[in-house]
């Protein structure tokens, strides 16, 4: 039977949600608070990279059984798309200073002691055989050859496309001010009932608002033409990991993403130097490389950093993806979909339900 939907957010949670059940024929109605020409949230804020094997630097080993299963997810919306999306699974490099090798030894014994795997240090020569335009020659690394990447803006408006498509509904400037017994209550007084209401606000959450905090991330953007880099590169940094991740046509995401900090101001000229100088570590090529833009946004995040599914009387919340959210809303999207339509739990994953 077909059911409708309302969803409140749309990132790229919200709208791999809309985009699941759209596909299985039920009408989805969404609620963004932002205008199309001012479209601006942490999901349009990020480099988009699908890196399980990285993300075991700082973070829990569940972050690795979701990432790993949604890796394989994403490869399946990219299919059934059938659209062109950036997207590729070449695998991703972790340097550092050879100085550091200790910290990078470390990273190493635990990446492989949780996923039982047998990755080793590789010099710099073989760095620079994966990559050539990197011309530090006093970098090691880490080479996980099983990680992606995905254009975060082109897999937002093909979502999006595919829901208008299928007849569902994006309703942009709609400030949603309560959902109680699965009814919207908007600005303008108007009043939607659906079957089932999904509540993917981040930091604008209707439900626990004192247990999720913001977590600051920071992007330069740069078009660089004298450089061909084709996988993402993590750098360790002193006071948080830097990224620097490849988009079509010679551009370029230089990135923080795990700043513990609230804050939606401008990016700082302190942070800005940061981000470039450590550019100019992978290649000194980046110093002709032109800024192209500076963007900030906060990821939510609960205390533990693992994304929940909160089931209220009235409506679901998912939220706390923290800065794996592209790496993590393919799974926990599924999710959501297998409980309202199922009212199923997925028993392994009891650490993501309330």
């Amino acid at each position: 039977m077909k059911k409708t939907i309302g969803i409140v957010g749309s990132g790229i949670m919200g709208l791999l949600i809309g985009y699941a059940f759209s596909k299985l024929g039920h009408q989805v109605t969404i609620f963004e608070k932002n205008s199309r020409d001012n479209f601006k949230n942490c999901s349009m804020t990020a480099a988009g990279m699908l890196s399980p094997y990285s993300e075991l630097i700082h973070s829990d080993k569940k972050i690795f059984d979701l990432g790993y299963d949604s890796l394989e997810r994403w490869k399946k919306i990219i299919r059934e798309l059938k659209k062109k999306v950036y997207f590729q699974t070449k695998g991703s490099l972790i340097v550092a200073d050879k100085d550091h090798e200790n910290e990078l030894e470390s990273i190493c014994i635990r990446t492989n002691e949780y996923t039982k795997s047998k990755f080793k240090i590789i010099s710099n020569k073989k760095i620079r055989s994966l990559e050539p335009d990197i011309d530090s020659t006093n970098l090691i690394g880490l080479f996980f050859n099983k990680e992606g990447q995905i254009d975060t803006k082109q897999i937002m408006i093909e979502l999006s496309e595919f829901i208008l498509k299928k007849g569902s509904i994006i309703n942009f400037n709609s400030h949603v001010k309560q959902i109680k017994n699965h009814e919207i209550s908007l600005s303008n007084k108007k009043k939607i009932k659906f079957d089932f209401v999904v509540e993917c606000c981040g930091l604008g959450t209707f439900s626990n608002k004192d247990k999720i905090r913001g977590v600051r991330g920071e992007i330069i953007e740069v078009l660089a033409p004298e450089i061909k880099i084709s996988r993402p590169i993590r750098l360790n940094h002193f006071r948080y990991p830097v990224y620097i991740t490849p988009r079509e046509d010679y551009k370029y995401l230089i990135g923080a993403s795990e700043i513990e900090s609230e804050d939606f101001s401008p990016v700082s000229i302190r942070s800005a130097i940061e981000l470039l100088n450590s550019s100019l570590v992978i290649s000194k090529k980046f110093s002709e490389a032109r800024i192209t833009a500076l963007s900030n946004n906060c990821r939510p995040a609960f205390f533990d950093n693992l994304p929940k599914i909160r089931i209220n009387d009235d409506y679901i919340s998912a939220n706390g993806l923290f800065r794996h959210g592209y790496l993590l809303s393919p799974i926990i999207s599924d999710l959501v979909v297998q409980y309202c339509l199922k009212d199923i739990k997925d028993k392994d994953l009891y650490y993501i339900y309330n």
